[in-house]
């Protein structure tokens, strides 16, 4: 996120790897959100969704998206990596160890991608970033709850967000999120956020 528009370089677009932690949940339109990694147009990225259980409902759905798209480099992976209480860092971290890319992108499964997610993206990261995120617009509330959460995040929390990054008080929030490989292992690698998760030291 930034409040600046930065100049686009001359060099290519880096090679990123998009890394989805995957599984059903009720009141989510996956088979929308899913299917429009499909279409993000970007000139070279792999898609890599983790689910937890091979028995997931939500399996037959992504393997189908891949056969539909085989000009797109996807996987499935299953399995977890217990490196602490948040579950979905311990679902994701089998995709960031997977990534063949120097740039990962960790997105919600429930997150709608414009086609030109990844070059904006890409596009806000400054030398001293430690990663790039977007707040989130809520939209297809179907319940009280749903209206509710769709209007704290569309309102209050987006313009608290923006206005804070605007002074400098930046922030992550887990919907989006892009990472440079190289940046967090030298601080001590994707398990450093589950030690931030457990109470430790975390990333520097």
């Amino acid at each position: 996120m930034s409040c600046e528009h930065p100049g686009q370089g001359a060099s290519a677009p880096p090679a990123a790897d998009l890394d989805r932690p995957t599984a059903v949940r009720r009141g989510d339109v996956l088979e929308e959100t899913l299917a429009s990694i499909f279409a993000v147009d970007y000139p070279e990225y792999e898609i890599i969704f983790c689910i937890e259980d091979a028995a997931d409902p939500i399996a037959p759905l992504v393997r189908g998206l891949i056969a539909e798209h085989p000009g797109i480099p996807a996987r499935l992976l299953v399995g977890a990596d217990r490196v602490g209480v948040n579950p979905k860092l311990n679902n994701v971290v089998k995709g960031w160890k997977a990534a063949r890319h120097p740039w990962i992108v960790m997105a919600d499964s429930n997150v709608l991608m414009p086609p030109d997610y990844l070059e904006r993206l890409i596009s806000r990261w400054r030398p001293e970033s430690g990663i790039v995120c977007s707040p989130p617009i809520g939209s297809r509330p179907e319940n009280f709850a749903a209206h509710i959460e769709c209007a704290f995040l569309n309102t209050y929390q987006a313009r608290w967000q923006y206005a804070g990054e605007c002074i400098g008080f930046g922030f992550a929030q887990g919907k989006t999120m892009l990472y440079r490989r190289d940046v967090i292992e030298a601080g001590g690698g994707i398990e450093a956020l589950g030690a931030e998760n457990r109470g430790g030291r975390g990333l520097d």
